[in-house]
């Protein structure tokens, strides 16, 4: 999604709002829009109180082609999380034709690898703990590492 945000920003000038605003929000086009923030800030570029929606909203106002790739990259992040492979590969096969070349390179890897990516979504069941035990081994093994290097470091600098 970046790459194609790149490109349509490159068909704004350099100097111009729009081309501005793109490239400052970049996150909120990448985010899941059920995951946006609707807390209302000042944002100077706009020079007005906006959620993250009403930008994203804005941004997507600038470019048909932003808001329709943006719109897809959406739906297939919504499938894959919740692990509907028939629904995922139907909309890349749907849409295949119709979009940036760069998502066209993408959709036709994820087709290539389609087994692989029904069995990941078909037997890989998460849980919130899922990433502990790895953070936690990783952790332990660091931490003489780490305190044993601030020592040494307290010792040389003390030291006279």
């Amino acid at each position: 999604m970046s790459r194609v945000r790149v490109q349509i920003m490159n068909q704004f000038e350099r100097k111009s709002h729009e081309y501005k605003v793109i490239k400052r929000y970049w996150k909120l086009i990448q985010q899941d829009s059920r995951k946006l923030s609707h807390k209302r800030f000042y944002r100077p570029t706009f020079r007005m109180h906006l959620t993250n929606k009403e930008i994203l909203d804005k941004l997507l106002s600038y470019s048909e082609d932003l808001k329709h790739h943006y719109n897809l990259y959406q739906l297939l992040l919504f499938h894959f999380q919740n692990k509907d492979p028939e629904k995922f590969f139907g909309l890349i096969e749907d849409n295949l034709k119709k979009i940036h070349t760069l998502f066209q390179t993408v959709f036709k890897t994820f087709l290539k690898d389609k087994e692989k990516i029904v069995n990941a979504l078909h037997y890989l069941i998460l849980t919130p703990n899922w990433k502990r035990p790895i953070i936690s081994s990783n952790l332990s093994s660091a931490m003489p590492l780490v305190f044993g290097t601030l020592k040494t470091s307290k010792n040389g600098f003390l030291s006279p």
